[in-house]
C-alpha cells in the first residue's frame, strides 16, 4: 500500500499534497467511487492502486453506516466512530482481503500503515459527509443507492 500525499487536517504519516487546488487520493477514490463499486475485478499495478482499493471499500463501509442515519449530524459522528474503530490490517487474522495486500515487514511499518489508514479513514469521512447528505441536511439518495454494491465481491469488516 503506498503512502500516497493528501490535503488534510488530520494528523498522520502523509505528506501533505503540496498543490492544493489538484485532487489527492481520497477524491479520486471519492470520483471514481460509483464506476468502480461496479467491477469484479480490479487490476492491481502498484502501491497506488491498493490505497485506492482500500478506500473505496472503506467508503462502501461508511455508506453502509450511513443507511441508517438520516441526518447530516448523526452521521458525522457515526463516521468519525467508525474512522477511528479498530481495523485489520494486511496480516491479521480477519484481514479480508486475502493475498492482494502483502503483510508489513517490521514493527515500525505496522505502526506507520495503521497510522496510515487511521488518517486516511478520517480525512476521507469528512469528505464524505458532504457526498452523502444534502444541504438540508437529508440523505442524498444518488449516492446512498449504491450501498448495497460491493466492490469486487469483497468488504471490509466493521
Amino acid at each position: 500500500m503506498a503512502f500516497m500525499p493528501m490535503k488534510t487536517a488530520v494528523k498522520g504519516p502523509a505528506v501533505p499534497l503540496e498543490q492544493s487546488d489538484s485532487p489527492d487520493i481520497i477524491d479520486e477514490a471519492i470520483s471514481t467511487f460509483r464506476a468502480n463499486v461496479l467491477f469484479k475485478n480490479f487490476e492491481v499495478k502498484g502501491g497506488a492502486d491498493r490505497t485506492l482499493i482500500y478506500l473505496t471499500l472503506y467508503i462502501q463501509l461508511a455508506m453502509g453506516a450511513c443507511e441508517k442515519v438520516k441526518t447530516k449530524k448523526e452521521a458525522k459522528t457515526a463516521l468519525y466512530q467508525l474512522a477511528i474503530k479498530s481495523f485489520t490490517i494486511p496480516g491479521d487474522a480477519g484481514w479480508s482481503l486475502g493475498g492482494m495486500f502483502p503483510p508489513p515487514e517490521s514493527r515500525d511499518e505496522t505502526e506507520s500503515l495503521k497510522a496510515y489508514i487511521k488518517q486516511a479513514r478520517t480525512e476521507c469521512s469528512e469528505r464524505l459527509l458532504d457526498r452523502f447528505y444534502n444541504e438540508d441536511g437529508t440523505q442524498n439518495k444518488w449516492w446512498m443507492s449504491f450501498s448495497k454494491r460491493k466492490f469486487m465481491g469483497k468488504a471490509l469488516s466493521a
